[in-house]
């Protein structure tokens, strides 16, 4: 899902198109790509740029993430707001954006060349199928700039390269689209996005717990990571200074004498909301042992220290049953 030496703020699925007048050779290639791609296939290549080409009504999570602000004889001001990207699992478009069209060269309405000459968002990654006699038209087109790959069609026959291909193509999808958040963040980011010890860590958990996306969030650091059923995760990801903090309030609230061990050795994290425990009114004492999990720690360019909670309460109004990726999954089917 992610590069093992550095983590995009976020990541969802996308939609991969494949374009060919050949009917059964997407038929048979739909049979062998995993039930877990999003995959739309099109035989009238017109069909398939009119849908490429059609105007989203989500604009991108990045541009969402920034506002403008005018004040009276001063300069704009431009805010940037992280809380909204956790905010995009309420959204199912998100999984309805294309970043990759696989076209076929030749065929006889509109060719593979002009397909993705026609395709508008500079964006999606295009990768051009092609026989023997088309690959010195593909080079050029390579080298022009106008596709990022070109894909023999014996080739496209071996489904796992053909799958390696799409990741990376997707991968650099959304490298596009997260670079400008980056950029943002990147005079004071969170350490771990650019830890590469921490990408490989995270890497290694999306696929352990068989996560299909994640968004970065705040109070505690960490991601939002959801599976695709909707079942949510939160990583929490602290540095040396964070968990003090933590150990601190745990302290000042009185915290159990087991919970204030765990936190003091770096066995245990807890999942706190702000002051949590400050603003707890309930008539009982509060909840400690539903906001700790066991905790690792990881020397990377400082010392980290990580801890996964399974189905935390969120502040969030998230419908798994409507805006999860296996939903999206079922309307495709359906299609």
């Amino acid at each position: 899902m992610v590069e093992p030496l550095s983590l995009p703020p976020y990541f969802h699925p996308t939609t991969v198109c494949l374009v060919d007048d050949n009917e059964s050779f997407i038929r048979s290639l739909s049979l062998e790509i995993p039930e877990t791609l999003a995959f739309r296939g099109f035989t009238d290549p017109q069909v398939a740029l009119d849908l490429v080409n059609r105007p989203s009504p989500l604009p991108p999570l990045v541009d969402r993430c920034f506002s403008m602000e005018r004040r009276a004889d001063e300069d704009p001001v431009i805010h940037l707001d992280l809380g909204v990207i956790e905010q995009e699992i309420n959204h199912r478009e998100r999984f309805e954006r294309i970043s990759v069209v696989l076209v076929d060269y030749a065929m006889p309405a509109v060719d593979g060349l002009q397909f993705c000459a026609g395709v508008r968002d500079p964006y999606i990654r295009k990768a051009m199928l092609t026989g023997v006699a088309d690959e010195k038209l593909a080079v050029e087109a390579f080298n022009a700039g106008l596709i990022h790959r070109f894909i023999p069609k014996h080739t496209a026959t071996a489904i796992d390269k053909l799958l390696s291909f799409i990741d990376e193509l997707q991968q650099m999808y959304f490298g596009q689209y997260t670079a400008r958040l980056q950029n943002a963040l990147a005079i004071d980011p969170p350490g771990f996005l650019v830890d590469p010890v921490i990408a490989i860590r995270v890497t290694q958990l999306i696929a352990e717990h068989q996560l299909v996306e994640y968004y970065l969030v705040n109070e505690p650091p960490g991601f939002l990571m959801l599976r695709a059923d909707g079942t949510v995760l939160r990583l929490v990801l602290l540095d040396d200074q964070e968990r003090q903090q933590q150990l601190d309030l745990a302290r000042r609230h009185h915290a159990p004498e087991s919970i204030v061990a765990g936190l003091e050795s770096g066995k245990l994290l807890a999942l706190l909301s702000g002051d949590s425990p400050a603003n707890y009114f309930g008539s009982e004492p509060f909840p400690w042992s539903d906001s700790v999990a066991a905790a690792e720690r990881i020397q990377g360019t400082r010392n980290w220290h990580l801890a996964v909670f399974q189905d935390p309460a969120t502040d969030i109004d998230f419908d798994p049953a409507a805006c999860c990726y296996n939903a999206y999954l079922r309307t495709l089917d359906q299609q």
